[in-house]
């Protein structure tokens, strides 16, 4: 059995060595990727949580961002319909440019999230799934909490092996907004050193977590997911 996702929600941070941010030099990056306008921003923004740039929501609750901060660079897309291959793209290019705009030599960890919902196949309800299928309790054991329950979710971490050095944490919860569907997020920590000639690879480290997320986890809950 498969699922058929619906990624609601990248995002991506790029560490890099502590440094003094200077608004003037995030300005050139803004302008370098206004050049490029499948990887522009439009708007700048010097905040106290960090220098902003971003794209102008079309629909509630939309976000394309690039947030720089003292020690790391933040990209965020969420909402908007982006495919994996678009997203790794973009962080691809936008961290190339930054970093060579700002003197960062290499980026010296990275982290991605990846939120996407499914829909079981045998459960109208997601709580319904976690709760009989998942964790194979009977409604009368749920009676006990004496109030139905209004989410259900269960958290898993996953550290490094031998071959994977990476680290997972995976979230699957109800999803208040549709009662039919399931909220899963993985989010993955690579511990790995890129000098600017090597950030194409982060690409693959996005394609990684993005693939556990689709590939283990979804097999995990389909093995359970039984009329």
């Amino acid at each position: 059995m498969s699922y058929d996702p619906r990624t609601i929600a990248f995002s991506a941070e790029l560490f890099y060595p502590p440094m003094q941010l200077r608004a003037d030099l995030v300005q050139g990056v803004h302008n370098a990727l206004f050049r490029q306008p499948a990887f522009s921003y439009h708007n700048f923004q010097v905040a106290h949580d960090g220098i902003h740039l971003a794209n102008v929501p079309q629909a509630p609750g939309q976000v394309s961002q690039a947030t720089f901060l003292p020690d790391r660079l933040v990209l965020r897309e969420e909402l908007r319909g982006t495919s994996v291959e678009d997203f790794a793209t973009r962080v691809v290019n936008v961290a190339t440019t930054a970093f060579q705009s700002l003197g960062i030599v290499a980026s010296l960890a990275q982290q991605f999230c990846i939120r996407s919902l499914i829909n079981p196949k045998h459960h109208r309800d997601g709580r319904e799934f976690l709760a009989q299928g998942m964790f194979a309790s009977s409604p009368d054991a749920w009676q006990l909490l004496g109030r139905p329950p209004a989410s259900v979710g269960v958290r898993m971490t996953f550290g490094p092996t031998e071959t994977q050095r990476e680290l997972h944490q995976v979230r699957i919860e109800t999803w208040p907004q549709d009662p039919r569907s399931l909220w899963l997020e993985n989010t993955s920590s690579f511990a790995t050193p890129l000098p600017v000639a090597l950030l194409p690879q982060v690409a693959a480290h996005l394609y990684t977590s993005y693939g556990f997320l689709n590939g283990p986890v979804s097999a995990f809950l389909a093995n359970h997911d039984r009329a």
